[in-house]
């Protein structure tokens, strides 16, 4: 594959008239005038920006098909009288094509990876597959359904050896796992290098309960069983001290902001710019479609950027470029991920349409993608397979009316 004529970010400034060669799911080469040979398929790049691929952190992608389901909820009523009684009643198709919805949503946003927690992982891996994505999937844990431990190292030995899906562990929150089943958790996560996924310090309500019962935050009480290392991608953390930041960071443990869900479920703001400085890597998830609710990595940006401004009182306290670091350097480090535009790296990438208005003038191409963008991303690229080109994705349709009839199905039963 040869994509001529493209615009790339150097140094955060646009670079005009690049090809990049694609060969076996690789950016081979990359630079002007490269010259196309017999068996390439080309796309013209002419007025669009290549973007690595952006990478959402924290999804619950089957959860599509309840956007909009129960809105202006707070987080345990939402869950307690809502959710959790509509997710006793999902089967494997309810999972196939909500996780099909989201991938579309996904693709459609330039994200070309995610990292999700949520029932039926064998499910949402092979509908992921299909999709062509990148994923890291685990299946969510807690004691109220003590079987799914069980079943996690099997998923895992199914799924190690994948090219597009990585297996995780996913244990829910502190809260709703016994220290015995996060110790299992960590077990299994050390035995396979594999990552944990994990809500953390979500509410006040969380962290005063385990300050209260247990004299220690939550962070503080992971550190204790040995969860908090680079292998976990911690979730939410809402209400840290200064203290469980610097901790942390000692750990290496990466912290993945939801900002807009955090805001519609008014959980709180997370306290980026102290975790910033304490040298945490930060990462942006969107969470899922039913408490966001859609799964764009540019409307998490710029929201994340102007609430942490406010939060810290001053325009400062985040750059563009910082919060573009967020989506994909910080997220490629975070989940070992060959990521970029450059050669050698995976072909994992999205064309943006630079003929929008949103774009011009071309003053600053990174802070336009953080506070600007609204829409142009015309062709998502994974591990070299065009998942979308020129706005189209096959079979689009389908998967449309398909979620629409398994949403009508879990709402009718209310």
């Amino acid at each position: 594959m040869l994509i001529k004529n493209v615009s790339i970010l150097q140094s955060s400034r646009l670079l005009p008239g690049q090809d990049i060669r694609i060969e076996e799911g690789k950016i081979a080469q990359i630079g002007p005038g490269l010259p196309r040979e017999r068996s390439d398929e080309v796309i013209e790049g002419n007025g669009m920006l290549a973007i690595p691929g952006l990478v959402n952190c924290h999804t619950h992608l089957a959860m599509s098909l309840l956007r909009g389901y129960a809105d202006d909820m707070e987080l345990m009523p939402w869950l307690e009288e809502k959710i959790w009684p509509l997710e006793a009643r999902l089967t494997e198709e309810d999972i196939y094509w909500g996780v099909k919805l989201g991938c579309l949503e996904l693709i459609r946003f330039g994200i070309t990876c995610y990292n999700d927690m949520y029932y039926f992982p064998d499910m949402t891996a092979a509908a992921t597959k299909e999709m062509g994505l990148r994923a890291f999937i685990s299946g969510v844990v807690f004691d109220m359904k003590p079987e799914l431990l069980s079943q996690v190292e099997p998923f895992i030995h199914r799924w190690k050896d994948d090219v597009l899906i990585r297996p995780a562990v996913g244990p829910h929150a502190a809260y709703t796992c016994s220290e015995e089943t996060l110790l299992k958790v960590r077990e299994i996560a050390e035995k396979h290098q594999v990552m944990v996924h994990m809500h953390l310090s979500e509410t006040r309500k969380e962290v005063d309960g385990f300050l209260l019962s247990r004299g220690m935050s939550p962070v503080e009480y992971l550190d204790s069983l040995g969860l908090l290392n680079s292998r976990l991608a911690a979730i939410h953390c809402v209400w840290l001290s200064e203290e469980d930041c610097c901790l942390l960071e000692r750990r290496g443990a990466n912290v993945v902001a939801c900002t807009v869900s955090n805001l519609k479920l008014a959980s709180g703001i997370a306290p980026l710019n102290t975790l910033m400085k304490a040298g945490v890597n930060v990462c942006l998830g969107t969470d899922s479609a039913s408490s966001n609710n859609n799964l764009s990595l540019f409307e998490e940006m710029k929201t994340t950027a102007v609430v942490q401004k406010n939060a810290y009182h001053t325009p400062a306290a985040f750059s563009a470029e910082e919060i573009w670091q967020f989506a994909t350097d910080n997220a490629c480090r975070a989940f070992g991920l060959n990521s970029g535009i450059r050669a050698g790296a995976n072909a994992d990438l999205a064309l943006i349409d630079l003929k929008k208005p949103w774009f011009v003038p071309r003053s600053n191409i990174i802070s336009h993608l953080v506070y600007s963008m609204a829409g142009g991303v015309e062709t998502t690229i994974v591990n070299g397979r065009i998942l979308m080109q020129n706005g189209i994705i096959p079979g689009e349709e389908e998967i449309l009316e398909r979620a629409q009839e398994r949403f009508q199905r879990l709402s009718s039963e209310d």
